[in-house]
């Protein structure tokens, strides 16, 4: 769950000539893998984390594609769990309330992702 300025630019991102619908088209899909988790400053209900990710190009029928390598990106996100839900029944979505308030991604370079 994000917070609405951090939803928007993640919106505005998909809905862009370089969003994933607009790059993958309908036959491919993303896989996303968490490698791992670091917390940089956890203090009352709010933090800092970096989360170690790879996304793997997937054709459509779930099997990754050959000619595009999997990519390894760091995100550091900003959270807290001051984000409620809005509506009834999104309580079981979120129920500790917690929100992104901003986030960075930055790709991995001289990763090898086990090839």
């Amino acid at each position: 769950m994000s917070y609405g300025e951090t939803f928007t630019e993640y919106r505005n991102f998909q809905l862009s000539s370089k969003g994933y619908v607009e790059v993958l088209g309908t036959n491919r899909q993303i896989r996303t893998d968490i490698n791992n988790i670091n917390f940089l400053e956890r203090k009352d209900r709010e933090g800092t984390a970096q989360v170690r990710i790879t996304k793997t190009v997937l054709d459509r029928n779930g099997v990754p594609d050959p000619q595009l390598h999997p990519v390894t990106w760091v995100a550091t996100v900003t959270y807290d769990y001051n984000n409620p839900a809005k509506k009834a029944g999104d309580q079981w979505l979120n129920p500790r309330g917690f929100g992104i308030r901003a986030y960075t991604m930055t790709q991995e370079v001289g990763v090898s992702n086990g090839k």
